[in-house]
């Protein structure tokens, strides 16, 4: 799989057979053929959005070149000059000027009016800075988009949807002619659009011989027929646009439309599935994860639901470990995978120790290395708790090993001191990092308690490393 890097984003794209919502310009609804995603924000972007020219020539501003912008964060907000459209995260700006454009309105700036709309019989007009309507025919609130309002009706559409005919033979279903309907007017199935299964509002599509449903969004635009996408199968894939019966050959699970399969090996798949990734980490397992198409034949348990897998659909897998195995949808839940897709990222072999060895019995631990601590397995302490460990900050009890500053009074318990520098945990998606306390309050997001030893951090979750401690040994026995 290709993984390429763009001045469009911060992080490697990778690429998609299609983009429903695209973060570049906004457009949702529908499908677009080919884009690019971003595994670590969860973006998508078309081809033509993540492949935008860093200056270009405007027709809407001919004095001056505009110049690619990305902001994550403003001040204060701007408007696209063409269409009064807050901007967001990517636009074009002149530097000598105040003028800026959105990246929509930089490819296609759209029409001040549109005189003979298809969906409706008067002349439709821009509402420049406002989105907050509900286009009369998709019903979709986005306030991303443009508006165009007729005078004497007062209704609103979106632009593409102003296009869209009452009656179309359609290429997702070419037997019949679907026909714009409300659901008053007819009675359909189950409610939900045959191509992406969202649920249909007051209007749509319909073949009323088929009980053939569609969006507007996928009316407009439709998912490709064919695609070759190895990341997915190494066959063409071709869509069966129609309510169907299957079990995904990606993931295991059931499904009841519109599926892609294969001519050549009666490979079927989800649309959702397509975009698995190939390589990932999850906080349930210390060794990455790779995808694979099948699992040996035999038992298998789940690592993270721990029900069965079936075998004979698509896991993820362990190579270093043989017998560990999690569903795919397990594998890429939002509390599970840390949204990383490790393909052509080398991987981090060595393990970062938390503390050297030096001689005799001394250790040199990267929380206190400013002194040496030496290991003391035989001498018997009181348990008055006025002796605490500097990590899990629990009292030095009888019997138990500990490691001492030979020049101060730090001390660690012996398995405090072993505790890993980075450790991934069911508390978050995400990678734990050990940090010294520095005899500072914290909140612990485990026990919800106050502490002032060591912490395992990843973003705003923070963890005491007392806990932490303990939940890494019931991590293995607890289902």
């Amino acid at each position: 799989m290709i993984r390429i890097k763009l001045p469009s984003h911060e992080h490697p794209l990778y690429p998609v057979p299609w983009v429903r919502t695209c973060h570049g310009c906004k457009r949702d609804g529908g499908y677009t053929k080919d884009g690019y995603r971003c595994y670590e924000c969860n973006m998508f972007f078309h081809k033509e959005c993540a492949e935008l020219s860093l200056v270009i020539n405007h027709p809407s501003h001919p004095h001056h070149p505009l110049h690619f912008s990305i902001v994550e964060k403003q001040s204060q907000p701007r408007y696209c000059k063409l269409c009064g459209q807050t901007l967001y995260l990517m636009f074009y700006h002149c530097l000598l000027c105040e003028f800026v454009v959105d990246t929509a309105c930089a490819k296609n700036p759209p029409p001040d009016a549109i005189e003979y709309p298809k969906a409706h019989e008067h002349s439709l007009f821009l509402l420049k800075g406002y989105y907050n309507g509900t286009c009369y025919i998709c019903e979709y609130i986005c306030f991303t988009r443009l508006l165009y309002q007729c005078s004497q009706c007062q209704l609103e559409f979106h632009e593409e949807c102003a296009h869209l005919p009452q009656e179309i033979t359609h290429p997702c279903h070419p037997k019949h002619p679907v026909q714009y309907l409300t659901s008053e007017e007819h009675h359909f199935s189950d409610g939900k659009c045959c191509l992406c299964e969202k649920k249909l509002g007051r209007r749509f599509y319909h073949c009323s011989i088929c009980k053939f449903s569609m969006d507007a969004g996928c009316v407009r635009d439709p998912p490709p027929l064919t695609i070759l996408f190895a990341k997915a199968h190494e066959h063409q894939l071709s869509l069966m646009p129609r309510i169907i019966s299957f079990n995904c050959d990606a993931c295991g699970m059931k499904g009841d439309r519109s599926p892609y399969s294969c001519q050549e090996c009666y490979f079927m798949v989800h649309q959702s599935c397509i975009d698995l990734p190939e390589i990932i980490n999850v906080n349930r397992h210390e060794h990455r994860l790779s995808r694979r198409s099948h699992l040996s034949p035999g038992s298998w348990e789940c690592g993270v639901c721990y029900k069965n897998i079936d075998w004979s659909y698509g896991a993820y897998s362990c190579s270093i470990c043989p017998n560990y195995a999690i569903h795919s949808r397990c594998a890429v839940r939002d509390d599970v995978w840390d949204f990383l897709e490790l393909k052509e990222i080398p991987e981090e072999t060595q393990e970062i120790q938390p503390y050297k060895s030096m001689h005799g019995n001394l250790i040199c631990h990267f929380s206190h290395e400013e002194h040496y601590l030496g290991l003391n397995e035989g001498n018997i302490i009181s348990c008055g708790g006025s002796i605490r460990c500097a990590a899990c900050v629990f009292p030095i009890c009888s019997h138990e090993a500990f490691y001492k500053c030979v020049q101060c009074d730090f001390i660690l318990h012996e398995t405090c001191a072993n505790l890993p520098r980075k450790k991934r945990h069911v508390f978050h998606s995400q990678q734990f990092t050990l940090i010294p306390g520095g005899m500072r309050h914290f909140f612990c997001s485990a026990c919800s308690n106050y502490s002032t030893g060591f912490r395992a951090k990843r973003h705003v979750l923070v963890a005491a490393a007392g806990i932490i401690h303990h939940l890494l040994a019931l991590t293995v026995t607890l289902r």
